[in-house]
């Protein structure tokens, strides 16, 4: 997991490698017949976050955080554009984010659907947690004590005023036969329904905490979470 973060690994300006940026075959197979050797793939990037979302919520001390997530997850966001429009490719150049499929090939290429990006959002940054029966599990990946990539102070992950976003909503999330509704306001002002975390369902506030921590919740009456 530390190659997720190194130039001379995995991490390049627009995206997540295929292969090691390091190695002396990296991009050197041409482009258009589907390599391997290095460029960003939606599909391989998929399945990078979604183990490293995983990883995350493993017991134990981590080579990467929260921060590693979000930043490699707002990247990924970022390449989903051609021309101005959104656009899903099969893959990318890793330096300039151009699309590398052109031509006649074009046309089996635009908005590949091998990309998981909703799960990636729902799953890993939100939090939502798949568990068995009605227990809802929710455990962000949304960072804390920084701005993102986009400027601010330093990664953390500590409580602080400065978190990543100051607010989202997921609404209408269909979860084992309910309807629920996720909210994050960090000070309350954005939604009127009070600050921090919390899970709505048919207007009742079922949990709620004033961090982005973990939550679980019983959805029947009588379960244990």
């Amino acid at each position: 997991w530390r190659q997720l973060t190194d130039a001379e690994g995995f991490a390049a300006p627009c995206g997540l490698t295929t292969a090691e940026r390091r190695h002396p075959d990296f991009r050197t197979h041409g482009v258009g017949t589907c390599e391997w050797d290095g460029a960003v793939w939606p599909f391989a990037t998929s399945q990078t976050l979604g183990a490293l979302a995983n990883h995350l919520r493993e017991p134990g001390s981590k080579q990467v955080s929260r921060r590693d997530y979000f930043d490699a997850l707002v990247q990924y966001a970022r390449s989903h554009r051609k021309e101005g429009k959104a656009y899903l490719g099969e893959y990318h150049d890793e330096l300039t984010g151009e699309w590398l499929i052109i031509g006649p090939k074009e046309q089996r290429s635009r908005y590949y659907n091998h990309s998981t990006f909703a799960d990636l959002v729902v799953t890993g940054l939100v939090g939502v947690v798949p568990q068995r029966g009605d227990l809802l599990v929710i455990d962000p990946h949304l960072p804390s004590g920084g701005k993102g990539p986009s400027g601010g102070k330093g990664p953390s992950d500590g409580k602080g005023p400065n978190d990543a976003w100051d607010w989202f909503c997921l609404d209408g999330l269909p979860y084992h036969g309910h309807e629920l509704t996720l909210v994050w306001d960090r000070d309350g002002s954005r939604y009127g329904r009070g600050a921090g975390l919390s899970v709505w369902k048919g207007g009742k506030r079922l949990a709620t905490s004033p961090t982005l921590s973990r939550l679980e919740v019983a959805l029947t009456p009588g379960e244990k979470p």
